[in-house]
Formats: structure tokens, C-alpha cells, sequence
């Protein structure tokens, strides 16, 4: 079973995309600029830092999400064995 993205592109051949759209979309849509000192758990957010932002507002570094999870959301994290 071919997958139908493939088969398409065998027939009428890959379509004209310029590499960097994703890279122009992605610098146009993500601000880097103002943002915030630090997160809700007291880490500083330095320039080039990943963080998100939660529907309420708290900001959340990206090294810190498993925090997050554990203290917002209750997650209990596994690990088999």
C-alpha cells in the first residue's frame, strides 16, 4: 500500500515551494522581542529561550515543562523498564 502523497508526487511531480516559506512564517509568527523576565517558577527566560505561554496567563520555561505538567495538569511521569 502506497501512501497517497507519494503517489501523487510520482505523477504530476513535487510542487514549487521555496524552501524558506516555513522559515518566513515561523520568524513572522513568533515574536522575540519584550519578553517576559522569567517563569513561574523563578528561572530567568534569556534572549533565544523557548517558553510558552498557558491559557492563564503563566509562562512557562521550556526546560521547566515537566514541572509544569506535574503541578498544573497533576502528571505522574513513568519510566519502563
Amino acid at each position: 500500500m502506497n501512501h497517497p502523497a507519494i503517489e501523487m508526487a510520482m505523477k504530476t511531480g513535487y510542487p514549487e515551494i521555496d524552501y524558506l516559506d516555513h522559515e518566513r512564517f515561523r520568524n513572522a509568527n513568533y515574536r522575540t522581542e519584550e519578553h517576559p523576565i522569567e517563569d513561574m517558577f523563578g528561572s530567568e527566560i534569556l534572549t533565544g529561550d523557548k517558553y510558552f505561554i498557558d491559557a492563564s496567563g503563566k509562562v512557562v520555561l521550556f526546560e521547566n515543562y515537566r514541572d509544569y505538567l506535574q503541578e498544573e495538569a497533576g502528571a505522574v511521569f513513568y519510566e519502563a523498564k
